[in-house]
């Protein structure tokens, strides 16, 4: 997997740009999705900020993750950390624990357009996809990365077979302003962009700067997929990845498409059904055999992500001609 470049302090924002308000969030609170939708909490088209760990999925409302930014917690006794960017759109999953203790991080800065986190016990500043750590006491270390997040509705989660389970906090109506702003942001990055561009060095100038694609890695190289290239696909797109097959799908209504490893003659979409060979069948990310098993779909590291982001992360990143 590519490395990310040296690190110049010179250009970097080591500041929080949102001084004022909390830069990380401690959540404990928990509850099942559908009794938190029953209740009312949420609605079928919440938009989630979603992992998945130990046979569960955990999801987190975006108007929390987008007013904080960091938030840390512990499932099934792992503790965790997640990022999430918003300007670039996305997130990944840490185990904050380094050499036995536990770093408690925060939103801090940015640098390459995209977010820096900051640990309080080394005072360091690190890579919020890569974990790796960038300037500090604890340059050259590297956070393990326990699993990459994913954007989905309240609609979607209810479908998935695994517990489901809603990870949240009440915001204060400051919050809830700042949260709105945030959003704004998120969906509209070319409000920031000056600030956006001024801690960018050299840019990949291959795909427009904010396009939104489905970005895959492994440790032999990282692959940037356009939404647009999988739109225009009737949401199939078929490739390879390190030599094998990859199929990459976006469910209709879905916010994120899904890339996993698997061959096939046939994906045709029959509603929310996608139609394989063999008598098989992927609907709501569960692969069903024609005696009507479900089998386990194998993924690469994958996120939603916007293309400048992706391409300064990986650079060198490999993108399909069309």
């Amino acid at each position: 997997m590519e490395q990310t470049k040296h690190f110049d302090v010179t250009r970097a924002v080591l500041q929080d740009y949102l001084q004022g308000f909390p830069a990380r969030l401690m959540i404990e609170e928990r509850l099942p999705l559908d009794e938190a939708l029953t209740a009312g909490h949420v609605t079928p088209e919440t938009r989630l900020l979603s992992f998945e760990y130990a046979g569960a999925l955990y999801a987190v409302p975006m108007t929390v993750v987008l007013s904080y930014n960091v938030i840390q917690g512990e499932v099934s006794g792992q503790p965790w950390m997640m990022t999430f960017c918003n300007a670039c759109n996305t997130g990944m999953v840490f185990d904050p624990l380094i050499n036995g203790q536990t770093l408690h991080f925060q939103r801090r800065g940015s640098y390459d357009g995209l977010l820096l986190i900051w640990d309080e016990e080394t005072d360091s500043f690190w890579q919020h996809i890569t974990g790796e750590c960038l300037h500090g006491s604890s340059q050259g270390v590297k956070l393990h990365q326990i699993t990459p997040t994913r954007q989905i509705t309240v609609s979607e989660a209810m479908h998935r077979d695994e517990p489901v389970w809603l990870l949240t906090s009440t915001l204060s109506p400051e919050q809830e302003n700042l949260s709105r702003m945030m959003e704004k942001m998120r969906s509209k990055p070319e409000k920031v962009e000056a600030g956006i561009v001024a801690t960018i060095s050299a840019e990949d100038t291959r795909r427009p700067r904010f396009e939104l694609g489905l970005g895959v890695w492994t440790e032999q190289g990282s692959h940037f997929f356009p939404l647009v290239l999988i739109h225009a696909h009737d949401g199939v797109y078929q490739t390879e990845l390190d030599g094998r097959p990859l199929l990459i799908y976006q469910q209709p209504d879905a916010i994120a498409p899904v890339a996993v490893y698997l061959e096939t003659r046939r994906a045709e979409w029959e509603g929310d059904v996608l139609r394989l060979d063999q008598g098989r069948m992927i609907q709501h990310d569960a692969l069903v055999g024609s005696d009507g098993q479900t089998m386990v779909l194998e993924r690469p590291m994958q996120l939603l992500m916007r293309w400048y982001g992706f391409a300064l992360t990986f650079p060198g990143c490999r993108v399909p001609l069309f």
